[in-house]
């Protein structure tokens, strides 16, 4: 069982906090003076040791998704890059695109489709490279909900963290499979998505990743479950690593330093493929006990598989971003047509 907030809970608050943070300009200037403080002192500590500083914003708290990377700084695979690694996590109303854009963190760690958004805003970002080359976001029901498939999604109640997205996203599963979407019912469950699926007080949820709230959700019983992309969705990198635009045309030493960054999260996702163990005990200090040591354990397992890009560590293929900004924007996730080959880049990569 995990011991503090559930998994799902955690991972409701982050789709609230990614709500929050778009328009929050001054939250995330307030953010950046902490950010800046932690920088510099990095700074220091790198510049002692020879190595290049890189300041990464987090997604959110510590995770399994983020294996790559505390695995990378638990086998020492940063310093063998040359970079010295410090990773932050966000306050509530920070913004992972506007700290890149106002130059506040080196990188962030965020979403596709957040990044297309951002992109689309104007603001000066773009991604470097995939973590998760693959949509985790996936719809849950529980065994004998009368769910058997998007069919039968007519007069259903369905639980959402809160995100009009994700209303918008089972909107459009409901009309590709025949179902009227006006006949569903949704729930805002910001608390969390699993308790209120294992206790049936709705039929099914939208949001929750199927290697860590699937895990979780395991331990009660039998919850079937499909990912986007079975539902009829375009494909899209979960996790990307991000990084300012215009700086990285401008100042030779910065792409030099993303390009050490994601040479050494590459070797981490290399011995995090090799080694379970390596792995969860990268993962077992950065996350502070938020997870029972067998639950981790089996996210890990179920996480690791899902970092496999057939294009090689971090690929983006620019095909796939269009298509993903064209379906946003067809369904009014992106205000304007935005050609999301311009928003990524796999420049920085290894071996390129």
């Amino acid at each position: 069982m995990i011991t503090s907030q559930t998994a799902s809970q955690r991972r409701a608050h982050a789709g609230i906090r990614r709500s929050m943070g778009m328009g929050l300009v001054a939250g995330a200037a307030a953010f950046s003076l902490a950010l800046s403080g932690c920088s510099s002192q990095q700074q220091d500590s790198a510049a002692s040791d020879g190595l290049d500083p890189v300041s990464v914003l987090l997604d959110w708290t510590p995770n399994p998704d983020h294996v790559s990377l505390y695995t990378a700084q638990h086998t020492g695979a940063y310093e063998q890059a040359g970079v010295k690694v410090d990773f932050t996590t966000p306050s509530g109303t920070a913004d992972a695109a506007k700290m890149v854009s106002l130059g506040q963190t080196d990188l962030a760690i965020s979403y596709e489709p957040d990044t297309l958004i951002a992109e689309g805003e104007g603001l000066d970002v773009i991604s470097v490279g995939a973590l998760v080359p693959t949509s985790l976001n996936s719809v849950m029901t529980w065994e004998g909900s009368g769910i058997n498939g998007p069919q039968d999604l007519a007069g259903k109640k369905v639980g959402t963290s809160g995100l009009a997205s994700q209303e918008t996203t089972m909107n459009y599963i409901a009309k590709k499979h025949g179902v009227d979407p006006s006949t569903i019912t949704y729930v805002n469950l910001s608390q969390g998505l699993n308790q209120p699926l294992i206790d049936h007080q709705v039929d099914a949820t939208i949001g929750a990743y199927p290697n860590i709230e699937g895990v979780e959700l395991a331990e009660h019983g039998s919850f079937p479950s499909w990912s986007n992309t079975e539902l009829g969705l375009p494909d899209y990198d979960e996790l990307v690593v991000i990084a300012q635009r215009s700086r990285l045309q401008s100042d030779s030493a910065y792409a030099e330093r993303v390009r050490k960054f994601l040479a050494g999260t590459a070797k981490g996702q290399e011995a995090a493929e090799a080694s379970t163990d390596t792995a969860v005990e990268a993962l077992t200090g950065p996350t502070d006990g938020a997870y029972d040591p067998d639950v981790l354990r089996r996210m890990v397992e179920r996480t690791v598989p899902l970092l496999k890009n057939d294009g090689g560590f971090g690929h983006q293929p620019e095909d796939d971003w269009a298509a993903y900004a064209a379906w946003m924007h067809e369904n009014g996730l992106l205000e304007n047509e935005y050609d999301g080959r311009q928003g990524l880049t796999n420049e920085y990569l290894p071996g390129r």
